[in-house]
């Protein structure tokens, strides 16, 4: 039997001394170490939705 509920935010899963601001938006995302981003991840989607520049 499956669910349909919809997806629960997850959990921050990094350091403190990871977090950062994003680049874009401000809001705390992983911006140092393994993994890290200078965009969160829904910076990191809208800027891939975008068309490419010509």
């Amino acid at each position: 039997m499956t669910s349909s509920s919809p997806a629960r935010p997850q959990p921050v899963t990094w350091a403190p001394s990871q977090t950062g601001p994003c680049a874009r938006c401000h809001t705390p995302t992983c911006r140092y170490g393994h993994g890290g981003n200078p965009l969160c991840s829904t910076c990191r989607q809208a800027r891939q939705d975008q068309p490419a520049r010509p």
